[in-house]
């Protein structure tokens, strides 16, 4: 069936505390950055936030199996985050509607279609999508039971390239 990808998640949008403000940082809070995408789920992060920053700014926390898409500069990376993440205002978070979608089907159809999102940025100083292209964007979903045999497939693939990754760490320590 043939959906928006808008009526398969809820877009929320990535803040930053003040930076002046040095009760807002280096507390306990991680906070995503573009820098720090590089692989289905994040394995650092360089900032973190404190709960007054939370608090005193845009950025909101992510729950489970929330996916990261990177809206300026470098646009269409995306991640898989678990809850308690945060993240600046470069980055949507998409929070599947599980009714339709499973969150890894998505965040692999994503990943496979990330030329979508290059082909219809704006700006003039940066590449920037707008929350206006997930209502253009046509998604085909097949029924929950095929996502979830297709994510199966995928996701058995991902854990052997991270055991490959694992095992080229070790040789090169």
């Amino acid at each position: 069936m043939k959906y928006k990808l808008s009526d398969c998640v809820e877009i929320i949008s990535g803040g930053t505390p003040k930076k002046a403000v040095s009760e807002y940082w280096d507390g306990n809070i991680p906070w995503i950055t573009i820098k720090d995408f590089g692989s289905k789920y994040p394995k650092s992060t360089d900032n973190y936030i404190t709960q007054e920053g939370l608090n005193h700014s845009a950025a909101k926390l992510s729950k489970d199996k929330d996916i990261l898409i990177s809206a300026r500069g470098t646009v269409g990376e995306v991640m898989m985050v678990h809850s308690g993440y945060t993240f600046n205002q470069s980055i949507y978070g998409l929070r599947i509607k599980e009714k339709v979608a499973i969150p890894e089907y998505i965040y692999y159809w994503l990943l496979a279609n990330k030329q979508i999102f290059i082909k219809n940025v704006h700006g003039s100083v940066f590449d920037t999508i707008t929350r206006k292209i997930f209502d253009h964007i046509q998604i085909e979903l097949p029924c929950i039971a095929n996502q979830a045999e297709i994510v199966s497939k995928l996701n058995s693939i991902d854990s052997k390239i991270a055991l490959n990754e694992l095992i080229n760490d070790n040789l090169a320590a």
